[in-house]
């Protein structure tokens, strides 16, 4: 709603809401836009939120700009965001107005990235995220459900894939970070920002 009424005080227009990545996806069938702000984190879809969203949209809409708000903070699963579609990357607790000026950059076909997240992104490579370990967009994705509460089976329903393959990109993401525990697991997630 803090959202809605700050861009109502500019000339942006806005067309629709949605509550998650489901209703989202039927908005943009139905209402044309010239842009979309998404949240990364929209759970209760059964197409998924997160990458698996910017996926979806990208497939559908190669040109639409996204605009994504989030509090995650590790940077390769933001720079994952870049790389899936991701045009501006806003902080949630950034100044509104960041959005409205994130709105304005993809509309002239440019993108944006907050102050603190572009600050993140400058002071940490990917491989300093995650010690050594190099985790693919497949293994960050699986990490972030899984901490956040969802089972290994939710998990391969949710992402279309076998249990077998859920499970063991699970293991090579814990192999790679060197953490031999599902809570340390969740620890970690929670302290790289990955459960946001």
């Amino acid at each position: 709603m803090g959202l809605r009424a700050a861009l109502e005080t500019t000339d942006i227009k806005v067309v629709g809401e949605a509550a998650n990545g489901d209703q989202l996806l039927e908005l943009l069938a139905t209402r044309p836009c010239d842009a979309v702000v998404t949240d990364f984190s929209m759970p209760d879809g059964s197409n998924g939120d997160g990458l698996l969203l910017l996926d979806a949209i990208r497939r559908k809409y190669p040109r639409l700009p996204i605009i994504v708000l989030t509090m995650v903070s590790n940077v390769a699963v933001l720079q994952t965001m870049r790389f899936r579609g991701a045009n501006c990357l806003c902080d949630k607790r950034s100044p509104l107005r960041e959005v409205v000026t994130a709105l304005r950059n993809a509309a002239a076909g440019r993108g944006f990235i907050s102050e603190t997240i572009r600050r993140e992104i400058e002071k940490t490579s990917v491989v300093d995220t995650f010690g050594d370990a190099r985790l693919s967009s497949r293994e960050i994705e699986v990490v972030r459900l899984y901490v956040g509460g969802m089972s290994i089976t939710q998990i391969a329903d949710r992402l279309s894939r076998s249990v077998k393959t859920v499970s063991r990109q699970k293991r090579d993401a814990m192999r790679k970070l060197g953490i031999d525990h599902d809570s340390r697991l969740s620890e970690y997630a929670r302290e790289q920002g990955m459960s946001s």
